[in-house]
């Protein structure tokens, strides 16, 4: 296209010369009846009167000029037409940076599991025009219309590929996220590996953070250069978006999904106006676990209230360690202590 270009223009240019030499027009009067013609406007205002202004306008304008304005035309509509196409079906090379690269694609549910993970990061407002690109072979004839809806591109590919890491400007990315390619498979801890390593071969600056599915695997991709490891966990898409936007996040939050170490516990027990920092406060002084809501006299769970408020409650939740596990008699008495305070 640039080389026709580069004709047209000299076409225009010789036609312009031609008008000067032969009808004996000022250059303002030889450009406006060359810039007419070869539009094809035609004003009729001016027109070669001699024989070899009109030869130049049939030569140079009917034959070179109009025919290859019409040409570039064409192929920039035809350009448009395939850069349209490549976008939709994931082929177009975007030119970004400070994005946030997701490799892999969830097993089952995928587009419902990237509604509630990119939905979540949209409520967040650093990240509500953030840039997010999918790189997955999923998606060869387009991405979902609600994926679409949420400002997604994608880049259709396999991931275990350093020339489609390349596509997705892996090493402008801010944030990288490599999902399980089979969340109940250990084997794709395998296929993670592979990528965390061609990242470092390909020396990328961004924030990795790798689903492990076999914790025994978890130092091993730290060293291979993830920032951040957790659990695949389909249900709940918001603990990448924390372990994203406040990193350690995920390591709190994925120990409450486990039974040993430190975990939540329910003790029933009755408050009656009893401020909710006091609770806090005696609970931890005595090493019975942190406070983190308390069940109301209408059964209604409260997570983490002022610590001004004064509370009446049938129950606590707390966070405590598997190497002391309280009973409920210990709370109570703990509890007690407030009163006689």
């Amino acid at each position: 296209m640039s080389l026709l270009a580069l004709y047209f223009v000299c076409m225009v240019m010789l036609h312009i010369v031609a008008m000067l030499m032969f009808e004996d027009l000022s250059l303002t009067d030889a450009v406006w009846i060359t810039l007419t013609t070869v539009t094809t406007v035609g004003y009729g205002d001016l027109s070669a009167q001699t024989g070899l202004g009109r030869t130049a306008t049939v030569v140079l304008l009917y034959f070179g000029g109009i025919f290859i304005l019409a040409k570039i035309a064409g192929d920039y509509f035809d350009y448009r037409l395939e850069r349209r196409e490549k976008m939709l079906i994931g082929q177009w090379r975007w030119k970004m940076q400070d994005h946030i690269v997701i490799i892999n694609t969830p097993r089952q549910n995928a587009v419902q599991y990237f509604e509630r993970l990119i939905s979540q990061f949209r409520a967040i407002d650093e990240y509500f025009e953030i840039p997010i690109q999918l790189l997955t072979p999923a998606y060869p004839d387009g991405l979902h219309p609600s994926l679409q809806k949420l400002g997604v591109i994608h880049y259709t590919g396999l991931t275990n590929n350093n020339e489609n890491l390349m596509a997705v400007n892996i090493n402008e990315a801010s944030q990288i996220i490599i999902l399980a390619s089979d969340e109940t498979d250990v084997a794709s801890d395998s296929y993670g590996f592979d990528i965390l390593h061609r990242l470092k071969e390909l020396n990328v600056k961004g924030k990795i953070l790798a689903e492990c599915v076999d914790d025994s695997n978890r130092t091993r991709f730290l060293e291979a250069g993830a920032n951040s490891v957790i659990r695949p966990i389909r249900a709940y898409p918001e603990l990448i978006v924390r372990a994203i936007v406040a990193p350690g996040c995920e390591k709190v939050l994925e120990n409450l999904f486990t039974h040993g170490g430190n975990h939540t516990r329910r003790y029933d027990v009755t408050i009656e106006n009893t401020l909710w920092s006091e609770i806090v406060c005696v609970l931890i002084n005595n090493g019975l676990g942190t406070a983190l809501a308390f069940i109301d006299k209408n059964n209604n769970v409260v997570i983490d209230p002022n610590p001004a408020d004064f509370i009446n409650a049938s129950g606590l939740i707390l966070l405590i360690r598997e190497s002391h596990i309280p009973n409920n008699d210990e709370i109570c008495n703990a509890i007690t202590l407030i009163k006689e305070s």
